[in-house]
């Protein structure tokens, strides 16, 4: 334990010289080997923006269903107490700085995301490694659930029982279509054996204490759930610092509180996956050593021997050793086997490409930065390479447990056991892994709807710096454009193909209407954010990617209310919107310059639909030349998407009347680098600006004419004269609107001879 913390002081010496050195040199090495260099940029193209807080934990997951992956970190580790974070993704484009932080900090180790209570919303669970007095004291795992599109701000689950847990793993132990949570206990650093925990779920609500445990005691660092024996249930695969890789296989009976494996080598593993490594059908483990506490610091591969066994010793391993601590499958190269990225503490993540079913032994690919590597992930981050693909597997009438022919999964969309589509609470399922588990076993078939890229990205959570993404170079096999992307309506949408090796195509512009061609030019009428789905044929048959919210079609319209006042009266503009996308931000820089001296007096959001903002405020402000410039952010409602379409009143801004009378514009302008901007989350624009016009005159309400004398019947006759016989128009459009609906009609000329003639109601021009 002390030796980590020496190296944690020393985290931020700088080796980027060498750093660059070694990456030439490596790329060097490979191109005279005759590898094909891996795809992936050598530096990130996503850095997260909190620092310090000690990245453990990382899983992705689209958590407010807008068909975009977001992201999750547990934060803390063994050194700090810290909150939690979302990153949500913002049209495929993450922030920089985190959507929602979690109002509790705690030592968090590693987490875990699904649907725990069946609502279709997945979850957030964090495996809290040590107590507020640090290792001395145990901790709780927690459950953060979705509530729409975010979680709260506390915990809205937790174990009842103690322990000290760096790892936490969602499975269907019980064979009964829900997630139940698997936690990794014990901690080697002060020699705490316990055993390892599973919390099952029932009927949507996960057990405060664990109803299983294992009858060995360890030091456990991570738990992972694969159905090793390939008998329709989940293992319980669990590293820990002493005692090696240990299963604990699953059946009709139940999860055995026993191992039925133990690796030969008892050397420290800090994390464990599975995967079908060699392509035979049955899963093979992987795992990452780390001679932090005992030696052999490899990487290493144990391939299933067809009956659910493992070889004592590995069939694979690494050529050098170290701190190993992260590990992710995924077939990067395409070439039908899953690929191994790696990560090591104070190294650079890499990648050992499969070749005949076993890995190279050095690596084919190293990113350009060496850090703390907590945990890795294959993501497609905006979504470019994702396709809609769907599986039909056989059932029989008992087999519930199903994996998929692809890993990772972007998400799963439904799923389809015997014809019927099944509800939310009727069966779960992993990304990671790819696998889905029923309730219910299908008699004859199971079709499976989901998303899968066929150009990941690599994620990396580093505890001793920023999280980070490295891009993949491989363009997407379904790709097409779209000019103008964004534009108000009527908008003519210019779709062009760019797959390779096409022969046929297939759009669905999300408005009902399709086309054959090859690059169809198409018109959209109404307002809306539409994904444009494309079927294409190539060479190895139809692939289909639907572009979420790929064309913005706009009718968004900003509407500066028309003011009459008298001198010296306050004076209130008031701001419309028309807004077809949901509001999360509003930049509205404004000017009221012109003859009239008005003084800025504040605003409010009373009567608003902006009153539940979570920020409104005046940004900029410059009396000299009359502009202001106001912020109105609102990121979240009961969807998650922020203030939902519709029209009314978004602020108030008051004035007092100094001097000057006659008319001016209320509009919008650029002040200070800030020009008028509408963030819709996956699309941000100008909208339409319908300007004010404020009014400050002597002029009395009906006096038409603009004699002073008014109202009477010269104003009459002046009024006739201007609507029937093309006489000049009154000096005061606001003052010839006598029954305070505009425009100027001869509604206004019979509320006028009502009130002159027949005791009818005094003229109420509109204030």
């Amino acid at each position: 334990m002390e030796d980590r913390f020496v190296r944690c002081s020393m985290r931020r010496r700088c080796q980027s010289a060498l750093l660059i050195l070694l990456t030439l040199s490596f790329t060097a090495l490979l191109v005279s080997a005759g590898y094909a260099l891996p795809p992936l940029d050598s530096q990130p193209f996503w850095i997260s923006g909190e620092d310090d807080l000690y990245h453990t934990g990382m899983m992705w997951h689209d958590f407010n269903q807008d068909g975009f992956i977001d992201v999750f970190f547990s934060n803390g580790n063994d050194i700090v107490r810290a909150p939690n974070t979302i990153y949500l993704s913002q049209g495929g484009q993450l922030p920089a700085t985190a959507t929602w932080s979690s109002g509790n900090a705690e030592y968090s180790g590693h987490c875990a995301v699904g649907d725990i209570n069946g609502d279709g919303l997945p979850d957030f669970a964090v495996a809290n490694f040590l107590g507020a007095g640090g290792f001395s004291q145990p901790s709780r795992t927690n459950l953060y659930f979705n509530l729409n599109g975010l979680p709260g701000s506390l915990p809205d689950w937790e174990s009842s029982d103690t322990h000290w847990s760096f790892s936490c793993a969602l499975g269907d132990a019980d064979g009964d279509g829900d997630l139940d949570q698997a936690v990794a206990t014990g901690e080697a650093y002060t020699s705490k054996f316990t055993p390892e925990k599973v919390y099952y779920n029932n009927g949507g609500a996960l057990e405060t204490s664990p109803s299983w445990q294992s009858s060995v005691n360890t030091a456990a660092m991570d738990v992972f759930w694969a159905d090793v024996d390939n008998n329709g249930y989940l293992d319980l695969l669990v590293a820990t610092d002493q005692e090696g890789l240990l299963i604990y296989y699953n059946s009709s009976t139940g999860l055995a509180t026993s191992p039925g494996w133990q690796m030969a080598n008892p050397a420290h593993v800090n994390t464990v996956i599975a995967g079908d490594v060699n392509g035979d059908g049955w899963l093979d483990i992987i795992v990452a050593h780390n001679n932090q506490i005992s030696t052999n610091g490899r990487f290493a591969m144990y391939l299933n021997d067809g009956a659910g066994g493992f070889a004592a010793t590995p069939d694979w391993e690494s050529s050098s050793q170290g701190y190993g601590a992260a590990l992710a499958l995924y077939d990067y190269d395409r070439d039908g086997d899953l690929d191994l990225a790696a990560g090591r503490w104070w190294d650079a993540p890499r990648i050992y490409e499969n070749i005949g079913g076993v890995f190279t032994s050095t690596p084919v690919w190293q990113a350009g930065v060496a850090t703390v590597v907590e945990e890795l992930a294959w993501v497609d981050v905006d979504g470019e390479g994702v396709e809609n693909l769907s599986e039909t597997l056989v059932g029989d009438g008992t087999r519930k447990l199903f994996y998929l022919s692809k890993s990772p999964l972007y998400a799963v969309d439904s799923v389809v056991s015997d014809g019927a589509t099944l509800g939310y609470a009727a069966y779960c399922y992993d990304l990671f892994s790819g696998w889905v588990s029923l309730a219910d076993a299908p008699a004859t078939d199971l079709a499976v709807y989901y998303r899968y890229s066929y150009s990941n990205d690599l994620a990396v959570a580093n505890w001793d710096t920023a999280n980070m993404v490295f891009g993949n170079q491989l363009p997407p096999l379904v790709n097409f454009s779209a000019v103008p992307a964004i534009g108000f309506v009527p908008l003519d949408v210019q779709f062009a193909d760019s797959s390779v090796g096409a022969t046929g195509w297939h759009w669905q512009f999300g408005d009902s209407q399709s086309s054959e061609q090859a690059s169809p030019l198409h018109q959209y009428t109404d307002p809306g954010a539409y994904d444009v789905t494309l079927t294409v044929d190539l060479p190895d048959g139809p692939h289909t990617r639907t572009a979420v919210k790929r064309v913005v079609a706009l009718a968004d319209t900003l509407i500066f209310a028309d003011v009459h006042s008298s001198p010296g009266d306050p004076i209130t503009i008031e701001v419309y919107l028309r807004n077809q996308h949901p509001l999360q931000e509003l930049i509205l820089p404004l000017t009221w310059a012109g003859p009239i001296q008005l003084n800025y007096a504040g605003f409010d959001t009373v009567g608003c639909r902006t009153a539940g903002f979570e920020q409104v405020e005046l940004v900029n402000f410059d009396g000299f030349f009359r502009r202001a410039a106001f912020r109105l952010r609102h990121t979240l409602n009961a969807s998650g998407d922020g203030m939902p379409e519709g029209y009314g009143k978004i602020l108030n801004i008051h004035f007092s009347h100094s001097s000057g009378v006659g008319s001016q514009q209320i509009d919008t302008t650029s002040f200070s680098g800030r020009t008028l901007e509408f963030i819709a989350g996956y699309a941000t624009f100008a909208p339409a600006v319908v300007p004010g016009a404020l009014t400050i005159s002597e002029i009395a309400c009906g006096d038409i004419n603009g004699d002073g004398e008014g109202p009477n019947v010269s104003d009459m006759t002046y009024l006739v004269s201007y609507l029937f016989s093309g006489g000049p128009e009154p000096p005061s459009l606001w003052a010839a609107d006598v029954n305070g609906v505009p425009p100027i009609n001869v509604s206004d000329m019979t509320y006028l001879i009502a009130y002159l003639f027949s005791g009818g109601p005094a003229p109420v021009c509109a204030q």
